[in-house]
């Protein structure tokens, strides 16, 4: 298993640490587990094997698992190729896990994880994580600008998972292109758009929670239904520093 950290516990004041991950074909995997620390897997490429208590899933490119803290699951390959994941970790430094089983049952029956279908999913909220992180699935247009230039108190990390995105962090601005990474530390002046002829799409993961509550009203918007109930409660305080981003 070779791992590769984007985001440390150093640089997120020990709230976040986000790896891509490379296993290889046959992989078995981990013991069945626990510890103390959220667990987020986006599969990158390849395919990958989840359990969470008892149920055991297996999605390819684009689908998502969570474990919360303290919840038992594993991980595994049961296929022929090489897989590759993004793993968000939080709290940071609590990772050492508790072996409970084995590893997953190369024989057992596994169900499927479901690809992302709507332009904005909200795939883990506050309340699944006690507040500690949220992360969104955002599907970005071609020549869409994005919000206006602000500040937060949270940490952001957009992870792009295809086409290309600019981005402003403070006085720089950087274009990050699928299996890069654009990280906003809080209180840190950013913004984004999609200047590119063609879609983008970005997992954007917050610690500390709450402001998934607005990516949830957007989503209910767009797909015409009523928000969930918690998304009507008020999300973190985002001051505006000044206009989007032109190119």
């Amino acid at each position: 298993m070779n791992q590769r950290t984007l985001v440390g516990g150093d640089e997120s004041g020990g709230a976040l640490v986000l790896a891509e991950v490379t296993v290889p074909a046959n992989w078995e995997g981990q013991p069945l587990h626990h510890h103390e620390c959220d667990e987020a897997i986006h599969v990158l490429a390849g395919e990958l094997t989840f359990q969470l208590g008892e149920e055991v899933r297996t999605g390819g490119a684009g689908t998502f698992a969570f474990a919360p803290a303290g919840a038992i699951h594993a991980l595994a390959n049961r296929g022929g190729e090489p897989a590759r994941f993004l793993r968000a970790s939080t709290p940071a430094g609590v990772d050492e896990m508790t072996a409970v089983g084995p590893p997953i049952d190369a024989g057992a029956a596994a169900g499927t994880l479901p690809p992302p279908t709507a332009r904005i999913e909200v795939r883990v909220r506050g309340a699944d994580s006690d507040g500690r992180v949220a992360v969104m699935d955002n599907r970005v247009g071609a020549g869409v600008g994005g919000p206006p230039l602000h500040r937060h108190d949270f940490d952001e990390a957009f992870y792009v998972l295809a086409g290309e995105l600019t981005f402003q962090l403070g006085d720089e601005r950087a274009i990050r292109r699928a299996g890069e990474l654009a990280f906003a530390r809080r209180g840190a002046a950013h913004t984004f758009a999609n200047f590119s002829g063609a879609e983008a799409r970005q997992l954007i993961i917050c610690t500390p929670a709450g402001f998934e509550r607005y990516f949830q009203r957007m989503a209910a918007r767009e797909a015409g239904v009523d928000p969930p109930p918690e998304a009507l409660e008020p999300w973190p305080e985002v001051t505006r520093l000044g206009p989007p981003l032109e190119p």
